[in-house]
């Protein structure tokens, strides 16, 4: 089998990675993008049976997997396409879910934890008000642990259940207030008809702040997802959630409760070594008492991704991202309604050093603007970890 490394329209890696960590939906619409353009790369076209197989799409499986034996690849590839060849022919017969499972560990500096202001005093309508160290950014050293667990049931051949939990605990190491613990679970149902996706789920999520009940969310999301010819691809979600503050630490909490609706769309078009991204979106919110009206907004944003594929197991990124947000009354201290801009930018590496085994940097800058002095501010973060799965 030829070495298809360094070829044009090259986006192996994304899609290798995206499969090894439990992600088979995103590797076929990955890897299907090059088979359109380079049809012969056997190579590309296995991971693809293999990412097939993982979303229980044994027909497409099957097919490429006798592409490649009708080419008389080498013996041990004919020995490994007969195995798959045997477990789709068994899952056929009798289809059983399955589980994979993943481990994460990272480790960075932040200089502005809680996304605040490096003012120390902030005017007011009613005068001066001087901020406590816990109002003013302030910078730290972190580690974040998070583990996993996917369960994946087919129904048929094109669909399926897949139900997904995790976990993440972010360790600030000097300032434990802002501390975070993150559970989140959901179920999601695909079907796939020819080279279009639909995924139906349900999501929820809790965040504990320095080990304290602090918010939940639940949600629905329905979305699209299609590969067409030359590299392009689309997708399009809409998403509906619940979030809900708790009250115990602050008694205002519940002021903050809003209900959301997400409409998000993004185009993709893999050229050469380069895979370019743009996605838009658009949010509204609802606040569940009057009271806290102030809370709820309108917001947009566009982002735009570029991501090199330097060679097989490495792939640069760059990514950027302007967002508008407006709040939908006036602020009860400062008496305007709030008004932000906020553009972020990163710069990130990701290395496949074994099939298994992803190591990534990333390097990511923010600023908010806002007609607001209180919350405009600067943050640079920087982050580098590991993720096994098995």
């Amino acid at each position: 089998m030829k070495d298809h490394e360094g070829e044009p329209e090259f986006d192996f890696l994304y899609g290798l990675a995206a499969l090894e960590s439990g992600r088979p939906n995103e590797a076929v619409f990955a890897l299907e993008r090059i088979t359109y353009t380079y049809p012969d790369q056997l190579r590309v076209k296995l991971e693809l049976a293999r990412a097939f197989y993982e979303i229980n799409n044994y027909q497409a499986s099957r097919a490429l997997f006798n592409e490649v034996l009708a080419t008389n690849p080498t013996d041990n590839v004919k020995a490994n396409i007969k195995v798959f060849l045997d477990l789709i022919t068994a899952k056929e017969n009798n289809i059983d879910g399955s589980f994979s499972f993943y481990v994460s560990t990272d480790f960075g500096s932040d200089s502005n934890i809680n996304s605040a202001t490096k003012l120390g005093v902030i005017p007011t309508p009613i005068g001066d008000v001087l901020l406590s160290a816990n109002g003013k950014s302030i910078s730290d050293n972190f580690n974040d642990l998070g583990a996993g667990v996917v369960y994946n049931k087919p129904f048929s051949k094109t669909s399926g259940l897949t139900l997904t939990g995790n976990l993440t605990h972010h360790n600030n190491f000097a300032s434990n207030d802002f501390d975070l613990d993150i559970y989140s679970a959901d179920a999601t149902y695909a079907d796939i008809n020819g080279d279009t996706r639909m995924s139906y789920g349900v999501r929820g999520q809790r965040v504990d702040l320095d080990s304290n009940h602090f918010q939940d969310s639940t949600g629905l999301t329905v979305a699209m997802q299609r590969t067409a010819g030359d590299g392009w691809s689309q997708g399009l979600t809409g998403a509906y959630s619940q979030i809900r503050y708790d009250d115990t630490l602050n008694m205002n909490a519940s002021l903050r409760d809003v209900n959301q609706m997400l409409v998000s769309g993004v185009l993709g078009k893999t050229i050469g070594k380069f895979n370019h991204t743009v996605s838009i979106y658009y949010g509204d919110e609802h606040a569940v008492n009057a009271v806290g009206s102030n809370n709820a907004q309108q917001f947009y944003g566009v982002a735009f991704s570029e991501q090199y594929q330097l060679n097989s197991t490495n792939a640069p990124y760059f990514r950027v991202t302007l967002h508008h947000s407006d709040n939908k009354d006036k602020d009860p201290i400062f008496n305007i309604e709030r008004s932000d801009k906020t553009y972020s930018t990163s710069l990130g590496w990701m290395w496949l050093m074994k099939q298994n085994i992803n190591i990534t940097a990333d390097l990511t800058y923010t600023n908010n603007g806002s007609n607001i002095s209180l919350y405009e501010y600067d943050r640079v973060k920087f982050q580098t970890g590991l993720r096994y799965q098995f």
